[in-house]
């Protein structure tokens, strides 16, 4: 299966579970991949992808340009991604900061998340421990699924097991007999989650995906192996199709940034956009090169005009190459300067791990 089949063979996703959709900005009118309108609010910009509070998914490329205008000024009253957790305003991470425990050897201990990027996502293990169900559920989604999905996207995603109809005894309990790559709700101050405890499934156990702004994309049903495996697909299909370095999606983010600079730099200037790194890190460290830099020059329409590889530490007979791959392969946004696209020069640096 190809990466762009993979998300395709989703659909449009609708928040099917518990809980209300948050409400984010003013609700408009819109239209999907097929045409017919739907009223929801912008929620998040999902690499190629405009999410809305319905669970809609409409490509970027869809988007006629003043669309992508109206979706990037909804988009202004939703907190963006913080670099740091326990900086995170989104509606999850303000559920969990200073809530959660992590795992400390065969213990739980509480934790300030420092030093730790906010996730984009959530996965949350809705778990009670007098539904055998829930511990098959547990132990289906460990450690095959789900510790494989934080590893192949990396700060992406974070786990929570939430205990339901439990007694605080009976949660800590099911959290160290059955670890995760997760962290662990402090059971007593659950009732202060707000969005969480307001998506519990129906049936007090079951895995919701969601946003960190408290959309549910997949789930909650986990009531055997099948479901549970669905569950990660879906996942993976969509961290997959929205990775930052998947060219497949570059162009569809260009069209979106084309519309939306001149905007949000009508005033201001821009230096050129970079979509996605075209480069690969375990190619060039094959070749044992750590680190590239170059000035690219990038016209107002957006072409590579010229290339202009620095050559230190760099073998000789790799210099012509890149800067033919950095030419070739790179999508750019031109420069803004107050809301015209101008000529400009993007700074290329890259650094791969020996």
């Amino acid at each position: 299966m190809t990466r762009k089949s993979a998300f395709l063979g989703i659909g449009t996703l609708i928040a099917a579970c518990c809980g209300a959709a948050p409400a984010l900005a003013k609700t408009e009118e819109w239209k999907d991949v097929k045409g017919n309108t739907f009223q929801a609010e912008p929620a998040a910009l999902l690499g190629p992808l405009a999410l809305f509070s319905n669970g809609t998914m409409v490509p970027l490329s869809v988007l006629s340009p003043e669309d992508c205008v109206r979706f990037y000024q909804g988009l202004k009253e939703v907190p963006g991604r913080a670099s740091e957790w326990r900086q995170g305003k989104s509606k999850i991470t303000q559920d969990l900061l200073g809530r959660v425990l992590m795992y400390q050897g065969d213990h739980l201990v509480s934790d300030d998340m420092k030093g730790l990027p906010e996730p984009e996502y959530y996965m949350v293990f809705y778990a009670n421990n007098d539904k055998s169900e829930a511990w098959d559920m547990i132990g289906k989604s460990t450690p095959e699924l789900f510790e494989k999905l934080q590893k192949d996207y990396p700060g992406m995603v974070q786990g929570v097991l939430f205990g339901v109809l439990e007694t605080p005894a009976q949660h800590t309990f099911m959290a160290t007999s059955m670890k995760g790559g997760w962290v662990v709700t402090d059971f007593r101050r659950q009732v202060e989650m707000d969005t969480l405890r307001k998506m519990t499934p129906t049936n007090s156990y079951g895995i919701l995906f969601m946003t960190r702004d408290g959309l549910p994309l997949f789930g909650p049903d986990a009531i055997n192996e099948i479901q549970v495996k669905a569950i990660f697909d879906q996942a993976r299909g969509l961290l997959e199709h929205v990775r930052p370095d998947n060219p497949h999606g570059w162009q569809a983010r260009a069209h979106y940034m084309h519309a939306v600079q001149p905007v949000a730099y009508a005033s201001g200037k821009s230096d050129p956009l970079l979509m996605g790194n075209p480069l690969m890190a375990d190619g060039l460290r094959q070749r044992k090169i750590f680190q590239i830099d170059a000035a690219i020059q990038v016209g107002a329409d957006g072409k590579v005009t010229d290339v202009a590889v620095k050559p230190e530490d760099l073998p000789p007979a790799m210099v012509g190459p890149l800067g033919d791959a950095l030419r070739r392969a790179c999508v750019f946004v031109p420069a803004v300067d107050h809301g015209k696209f101008v000529d400009g020069v993007y700074a290329y640096h890259m650094e791969v791990a020996h």
